[in-house]
């Protein structure tokens, strides 16, 4: 009986070859970009919380907590497009 977990190496490269790698380094892209915008948002908004509770500067803090909500949603709107490959 043949152990179904183990691929033998023909399989392997039959799975290898039909693998699309342009889509996959476009989703790999745009799953990086994605968590690099998500990184700078939170660190406007942890540090415009950190003005309005620590530093006194509720202003201030509460512009950044707007230009971290705000900002990446407009850009994604308004952004140039690129156009596909």
């Amino acid at each position: 009986m043949r152990d179904e977990t183990l691929i033998d190496e023909q399989e392997a490269e039959e799975r290898h070859e039909a693998m699309d790698y342009m889509q996959h380094e476009k989703t790999w892209e745009t799953f990086t970009g994605l968590v690099k915008w998500a990184m700078i948002q939170l660190a406007f908004i942890v540090i415009g919380l950190f003005c309005i509770i620590q530093a006194g500067a509720p202003v201030a803090g509460s512009v950044l907590i707007l230009i971290g909500i705000f900002v990446p949603g407009i850009w994604m709107l308004f952004a140039p497009k690129r156009l596909p490959s």
